[in-house]
């Protein structure tokens, strides 16, 4: 299907031909999601590969943000690697735990700024209770208005 997509809108840049190309994935580059495409042509041989998503520090995007759906919806790497074979798509990342801590830390980061955000916008009232000299309660009210 990609091939007849690809052939019908590409030409050669090499030999200026129409309808030369053959589109093929290199499986043995699969990492996780991503694949590697390449088009061939048929008639001088130029060729040009691609990764089918974008590199993250983290891997490949398209394997985080599988990882992260996973993970929203309450399901590990067993279910994942089920998933992925009833929908025939390659299997999961192999170290599918490891996207784990690029997630928690972009979580981590939104809600920290989430959290800085919010005092900066509110009243804190803190209260304490002592009882013989010992602070035993501590009583953290934020008092959140727009007016601000």
């Amino acid at each position: 299907m990609l091939n007849d997509i690809f052939n019908n809108i590409a030409k050669c840049r090499y030999c200026d031909r129409s309808f030369c190309f053959d589109v093929a994935e290199n499986k043995s580059s699969r990492r996780g999601l991503a694949s590697s495409i390449s088009a061939t042509c048929k008639y001088c041989g130029s060729s040009h590969g691609s990764m089918t998503s974008n590199s993250v520090p983290a891997g490949y995007e398209v394997n985080l943000r599988f990882v992260y759906g996973m993970r929203c919806i309450g399901i590990g790497k067993s279910a994942a690697q089920t998933f992925c074979a009833l929908m025939n798509l390659p299997p999961p990342p192999a170290k599918f735990e490891r996207l784990y801590t690029p997630i928690f830390n972009a979580l981590e980061t939104a809600s920290s700024r989430s959290m800085v955000s919010l005092l900066s916008t509110s009243r804190i009232d803190i209260i304490l209770i002592t009882f013989s000299a010992k602070i035993v309660l501590i009583s953290l009210c934020i008092n959140h208005t727009k007016d601000r």
